[in-house]
């Protein structure tokens, strides 16, 4: 949370104090105070909290930026990954079930060479 007076990111939610507070916490509004200016101030629930000064804008542009290159390299590893093990789960699956050495009697090439050999 952005504090207005000093425009850090130190601000936080503070216990309400007094009755003003209480009273304006049934309109949505609670207390907030800065850990640098010690600045107390009531901020709206259902408003936008204030904006950072656009020096940190580009900042947390590059962050976000930079986070959403990573988690696309990562998903681009992980669909390679699974893949490829798609495709060897495939490949042994074709060569367990496929029917090695029919011939034309429809024997395999184990039965065919026991009845050449008797």
């Amino acid at each position: 949370m952005w504090c207005p007076k000093c425009n850090t990111d130190h601000a936080h939610r503070s216990h309400r104090k007094g009755l003003k507070e209480h009273l304006a916490s049934l309109l949505a509004y609670y207390p907030y105070r800065c850990r640098e200016c010690k600045h107390r101030f009531l901020l709206s629930r259902n408003t936008e909290p204030p904006t950072p000064p656009s020096e940190h804008r580009s900042t947390e542009r590059e962050i976000r930026a930079t986070r959403h290159a990573r988690d696309w390299q990562r998903k681009k590893r992980h669909m390679t990954i699974y893949g490829v093990a798609l495709v060897l789960f495939l490949l042994f699956l074709y060569l367990v079930t496929r029917d090695r050495g029919a011939n034309e009697n429809g024997n395999s090439g184990v039965f065919q060479s026991i009845s050449r050999a008797g």
